[in-house]
């Protein structure tokens, strides 16, 4: 159980390390080809996304993470909420098969899990690393992607619904860890529908985003994070 949910622990992270990659994902400089879009399309593209993306200032969301590992036959299936209030706050909810919570604000990452029923905390003041993290985390929710011109091949899948497949450059530190992600977004293209992670070891991490709702009534215990009593 306990070798179980540290892989568990493991795909959350992955999930938090996509959004991570997201926020880093650029319009590279390629030309067009065969009708394929050119970098300045790409870039209008992204832009429109990151507007409509800019729109809302609180969500929610269901979703369920499939993470298909090279080494096991069996996929393992995490299903939980996400809830975000911009600009420096956002909560994921694990419900099963083992619970899970994180936080993530302007000055902490408090995290609990079932197993231990410890409450983690971790003080941004002083560490740049989970700063930077919280940085690229408020770009990509902002909609703010302007700023993003380098790391990532982009390659448009499909238009309708919207698929766009990045694969970091050489220079990206995801290109150790990362093969390519395949962002699918809603109809309205005002947020994602699912996000597909391949992974250099083989390993595949894909999660759907249901019954999202943008601007959504937040409360408190929505930003929860705390042991069982």
């Amino acid at each position: 159980m306990i070798m179980y949910w540290r892989i568990g622990m493991r795909v959350v992270f992955s999930m938090i390390l996509c959004v991570i990659v997201g926020a880093g994902l650029a319009f590279g400089a390629e030309t067009s080809k065969g009708g394929t879009p050119g970098q300045a399309d790409l870039r209008e593209l992204l832009n429109t996304i990151g507007k409509r993306v800019s729109e809302f200032k609180t969500l929610k969301t269901d979703f369920t993470q499939e993470k298909k590992m090279a080494m096991f036959k069996q996929k393992l299936v995490l299903k939980g909420r996400i809830y975000l209030q911009k600009p420096n706050k956002i909560a994921w909810h694990v419900d099963s098969p083992l619970r899970y919570s994180v936080l993530i604000t302007d000055k902490l990452i408090r995290q609990w899990d079932e197993d231990t029923n410890q409450v983690q905390e971790i003080s941004l003041t002083k560490n740049p690393v989970f700063q930077n993290v919280l940085g690229q985390l408020t770009v990509w929710f902002s909609g703010e992607y302007g700023s993003l011109l380098d790391g990532n091949t982009v390659r448009l899948v499909k238009r309708a619904p919207l698929v766009i497949e990045f694969t970091p450059r050489e220079n990206n530190p995801a290109k150790k860890v990362i093969k390519n992600i395949t962002l699918t977004f809603r109809d309205d293209q005002k947020y994602l529908q699912q996000i597909r992670i391949q992974e250099l070891s083989g390993d595949v991490t894909t999660i759907h985003f249901m019954n999202t709702l943008l601007n959504a009534p937040l409360n408190s215990s929505s930003f929860e994070v705390k042991g069982r009593v």
